[in-house]
């Protein structure tokens, strides 16, 4: 007797909208397939129309050579393509799209109608599908390119449209693919509108920092530096941001490969090395980048979306990139900066004569004070007179780019200082200098030591132990910021102060959705925006604990890094993720040189948080070691 196998091989039923998952997660992936089918189709202008963020309708008119009629019910069969026609083709890919699983992909998930026509055709041809199953086939009068419409997103698959984000979330995706391929292909009309109001026009221009102008703003577009550099095995061409435009995270610079947006760890890497020395920390180059690799050295097919790659060999790539980005950053960012720096300080190069006569050559500032003297060492000195101006130069770049004290290694000589006269600080910045024996100096008469980082306290603990305890500014002040915001936002507290001169700000298009749908959020947390128009919003209020008027910048780099916190989930959702940002950002840094006055002022503070032993993120803002533990230290008792 035969028995039959429950879990038999069988053709999976609907398998065309479990395969659109791979392609099709979000209305933003339709317009980036149709945009590149667009670009392929070497379009003059495309003109992207969406209602409902993609949900009801996504519209993509383009002016390129069209479908031939005969091919257009072909071009919705999976996997065909006009592109590529076996495996080896992929090696020499020059086209965006390739693998012919888009259109019918997105047919499969949606109802779609679409005209096109070439230029060898009198007349067009019209489709409507729905569901993948083509309803009607007719012959229109139309004008060359290709008109298509993609309606009721996922109207078949409830289940995916369920997991769809929020209009403005969907909106900032799809407005960020838009902006991408703009970059890209400079020489192409973008025309994207929403809801029929213009989001964003790129009218064609081979500069690409016009465009950047269009898509960043003004005040962006400034602070790009254009580079170009070509060789026999690559081309490198784009923009590279100077450090005034440097970014939290590095989403939004853009690299392009062989004309394609792709998401490269390996290239964000040599490029950041390639930075290195400009930036902050923490901080990200802004830049766009275009490379022309062979195609045969690179595989776009790891990927549903084609967004990331496989080079075939890595320590090629990154060190090519970092050789050149690294001689355009010294150049552009390094080299002109120490020469304007150079000659800006000829004012302070001291006379020699001063300088012999007893005075000390130093500049001054708030924050560091650097004394500059003549390298020596015990047994002999160098005459200052012998030191060339050039010399003297050097000298003074590297004490203003040193972060502390210079010249650690001087010596105090007891026969030609009056150690009466020498004030404290010259005594407690100088080591102590003895062979087999450390360089000691004291610490600041404010506790906070030579890293700008940690203050030494003493103090008595909740048991009653005396001893000494070590404060983390940074953490500290994280901890007294986020409690504030945290209030300001549960209780709606009406702690903002209006600026009398408003400040305007100039976002992205996709910063601009989430900005709008959470301006009531914004006020609660003392920030109150008004929409401008476009891309322009209008500061009218920040919170008192800002105590003077930010910087435009400082602003546009809070919209940024909010939105990208937000990217995917409303604010409520990512609510204690912005208020731990504003609260960082805000606070008193590693590295920030304080007074006794703002030390005291924080150890106030922070003795009334509910919570004064860790920050925002966890991290402990107090150590405490007792004097008992020291005397256990030095063997005092056992």
């Amino acid at each position: 007797m035969k028995i039959l196998n429950k879990s038999a091989i069988k053709k999976i039923i609907d398998f065309e909208k479990i395969a659109a998952g791979e392609v099709i997660e979000r209305p933003a992936n339709v317009v980036k397939e149709l945009v590149e089918n667009s670009i392929d189709a070497e379009a003059k202008e495309i003109r992207i129309i969406i209602r409902k963020a993609g949900k009801e309708l996504i519209q993509i008119i383009d002016d390129g050579l069209g479908i031939p009629s005969e091919e257009l019910e072909i071009a919705f069969e999976r996997h065909t393509s006009s592109k590529i026609r076996n495996f080896d083709d992929l090696a020499k890919l020059n086209s965006i799209g390739f693998r012919g699983e888009a259109l019918a992909s997105i047919a499969a998930v949606s109802k779609v109608e679409i005209m096109s026509r070439t230029k060898m055709d009198q007349r067009g041809k019209k489709l409507i599908i729905e569901g993948g199953k083509v309803l009607s086939s007719n012959q229109v009068a139309c004008p060359v390119g290709t008109n298509i419409k993609v309606k009721n997103l996922f109207f078949n698959i409830p289940a995916r449209k369920k997991f769809l984000k929020k209009d403005t979330t969907e909106l900032g995706h799809i407005t960020d693919i838009i902006q991408r391929y703009a970059l890209c292909y400079p020489m192409i009309h973008f025309n994207y509108m929403n809801e029929n109001l213009n989001i964003l026009t790129c009218p064609a221009s081979n500069d690409l920092k016009t465009t950047a102008f269009y898509i960043y703003g003004k005040k962006i577009a400034k602070f790009l530096e254009p580079i170009n550099y070509k060789e026999k095995d690559i081309i490198i061409k784009g923009l590279l941001g100077h450090s005034e435009i440097s970014r939290k995270n590095r989403n939004q610079s853009s690299i392009f490969l062989n004309k394609r947006y792709v998401i490269s760890d390996l290239i964000h890497r040599a490029m950041q090395d390639a930075y290195s020395g400009t930036l902050m920390i923490g901080k990200y180059p802004f830049f766009i980048l275009y490379i022309e690799f062979d195609p045969a050295f690179i595989d776009f097919n790891v990927h549903p979306k084609k967004l990331h790659i496989r080079f075939e060999d890595d320590g090629f790539v990154y060190n090519k990139i970092y050789e050149i980005i690294r001689k355009f950053v010294k150049e552009l960012f390094m080299e002109k900066e120490e020469t304007y720096t150079i000659a800006d300080i000829d004012q302070f190069i001291t006379n020699p004569k001063a300088i012999s006569s007893g005075k000390n050559p130093a500049i001054s500032g708030d924050k560091h004070s650097v004394i500059i003297s003549q390298k020596s060492n015990i047994n002999s000195a160098k005459s200052i007179d012998e030191i060339s101006l050039r010399n003297q130069k050097h000298e003074i770049i590297e004490a203003i780019k040193a972060p502390v004290q210079l010249n650690l290694d001087d010596k105090i000589d007891s026969t030609t200082i009056d150690r009466k006269e020498l004030p404290e600080t010259y005594i407690r910045e100088k080591y102590i200098l003895k062979k087999n024996f450390p360089k000691l100096r004291l610490i600041s008469y404010t506790g906070q030591l030579s890293n700008n980082i940690y203050v030494v306290l003493e103090g008595i603990n909740e048991q009653g132990e005396s001893g000494l305890y070590l404060l983390d500014q940074h953490a500290a002040s994280e901890r007294v910021m986020k409690e504030y915001f945290y209030n300001l936002y549960s209780k709606a507290q009406q702690k903002r102060q209006t600026l009398i001169v408003p400040l305007k700000i100039e976002v992205s298009a996709s910063e601009k959705f989430f900005l709008l749908s959470s301006l009531s959020e914004f006020r609660k947390l003392g920030f109150t925006f008004e929409h401008f128009g476009g891309n322009t919003f209008v500061l009218r209020e920040i919170p008192t604990i800002i105590e003077k008027l930010p910087k435009s910048e400082i602003i546009k780099e809070i919209i940024a890094d909010v939105s990208e916190i937000g990217k995917d989930k409303s604010f409520t959702e990512v609510r204690e993720q912005i208020i731990n940002y504003l609260a960082c950002h805000k606070s008193i840094r590693g590295g920030d040189n304080l007074s006794l006055k703002s030390i005291r002022k924080l150890l106030i503070d922070l003795s009334y948080c509910q919570d004064p032993y860790h920050c925002a993120h966890g991290r402990p803002t107090l150590k405490f070691i007792s004097f008992r533990e020291l005397d256990k230290l030095f063997k005092r008792v056992v």
